[in-house]
């Protein structure tokens, strides 16, 4: 097999990269550099040092069960927010149905309130056009004097 950068390594080992590069340099795994100065392993050393290598077939594997394990998280994450906006939106339609009692209410009262209004107001047209009739027919001083009805 050929020889492998230590981030495949760290896949392979299913250690971390920094794991496998303070291994290389505290000299617990040999490996050669790069001519661009990057680390090569050989797969033996690897194994010599951590055991039995992962396939990359069982990675692929791991991987997706983290994915399955994250959509199962996303999944009910997802069922969480769609509940709370279901009691949000409970929420806000008991609101409504309040506010439209409340106006209801309010639309009574004021119908009340203008009914008194003009029925007040009707009375005090009825007591001005009494007194203004009174006014007419009361005599003057100079009819009562001269007895003459103005």
């Amino acid at each position: 097999m050929a020889q492998v950068t230590v981030s495949q390594a760290a896949q392979l080992t299913g250690k971390n990269r920094s794991t496998i590069v303070r291994a290389i340099e505290k000299g617990h795994l040999s490996a050669s550099r790069h001519e661009f100065g990057q680390y090569l392993l050989d797969p033996a050393e690897i194994e010599r040092v951590y055991g039995a290598l992962r396939s990359p077939d069982a990675r692929n594997g791991n991987e997706r069960d983290d994915a399955s394990e994250s959509d199962d998280a996303h999944q009910r994450e997802l069922e969480l927010v769609r509940e709370m906006l279901e009691q949000e939106r409970q929420a806000h339609a008991r609101t409504r149905a309040d506010h439209e009692r409340e106006r209801h209410t309010w639309d009574e009262e004021r119908t009340f309130l203008r009914s008194l209004i003009e029925r007040h107001t009707e009375q005090v047209k009825l007591l001005t056009d009494e007194r203004q009739q009174k006014e007419r027919h009361s005599p003057t001083l100079l009819s009562r004097l001269f007895r003459r009805a103005s």
